[in-house]
């Protein structure tokens, strides 16, 4: 049975699951859907209220951590995505584990802060990838989805700044460990470490090999613009952009 993965469609967590699943060649279908559309397919499916999902031989993978361990194990070519060695699976799942928690929330909240009061761009990320009737309800009740969205992740002014504080601190220590030259965050080729910080700063440094539509840069205010062509410029930021664009192919298709 091919798997399946429910997502909404523009999370940046779902794409690091898409991305394991396209680089390991594990066929799947991808249900998408719309923030907020997502609680019912996602508790029909065995999972609690997040995704991604996936669903693979009788299993349910509740979190992105979770779909990145069960492909590494069970995929045709095991320790593709967590090293060679044990220690290096170790510092690679340390490192997972720190953008999950340090980076992901923030890149999120940050560019939710700058979408949302702009019910035209957060639209259009949808547009084409979600069914129809989730679309056209999304547009009909956009003012009490945002405002339910803005209260779950304390979207507002203060978390906006503190998230881009967070942020901040992430690629600095990021970039301190490439300053050696090294291609990969561990060891000698790209893991689960690698495509989970690219996944996760997406938002932030706009790689063009993004599968859902994201701001340009001409979009965004002046002084989220500033921000953004900072964090793009600095080494983590190129980093995360060379790996969207040397692993992670053209619009989701495998390298």
């Amino acid at each position: 049975m091919v798997a399946r993965l429910i997502t909404i469609w523009n999370s940046h967590y779902c794409d690091k699951a898409r991305w394991a699943l396209d680089r390991l060649g594990v066929p799947y279908v991808e249900e998408a859907h719309a923030p907020l559309f997502h609680v019912v397919p996602v508790k029909l499916s065995g999972g609690q209220r997040s995704t991604p999902v996936l669903v693979i031989d009788g299993q349910v993978l509740p979190d992105s951590t979770d779909i990145l361990r069960w492909l590494d194990a069970h995929a045709d070519r095991p320790g593709t995505l967590l090293g060679s060695t044990p220690e290096e699976a170790r510092e690679v799942l340390d490192l997972e584990d720190r953008f999950d928690e340090d980076l992901g929330p923030h890149t999120r909240r940050f560019m939710y802060y700058l979408v949302l009061p702009r019910k035209a761009l957060a639209i259009r990320a949808l547009e084409g990838h979600v069914p129809w009737h989730e679309l056209t309800l999304a547009k009909a009740f956009y003012p009490a989805a945002r405002a339910i969205m803005a209260r779950g992740m304390r979207i507002d002014r203060a978390g906006y700044e503190r998230s881009a504080a967070r942020i901040d601190q992430v690629f600095e220590t990021v970039s301190k460990r490439l300053e050696d030259g090294r291609r990969y965050l561990v060891g000698d080729g790209f893991t689960a470490a690698d495509l989970t910080f690219a996944a996760l700063a997406a938002p932030v440094v706009l790689p063009p090999e993004y599968p859902a539509r994201l701001p340009s840069l001409e979009e965004l205010p002046d002084e989220a613009r500033a921000r953004v062509e900072r964090w793009q410029a600095s080494r983590a930021g190129q980093f995360a952009r060379r790996i969207y664009r040397e692993e992670r192919g053209v619009r989701g298709k495998r390298p």
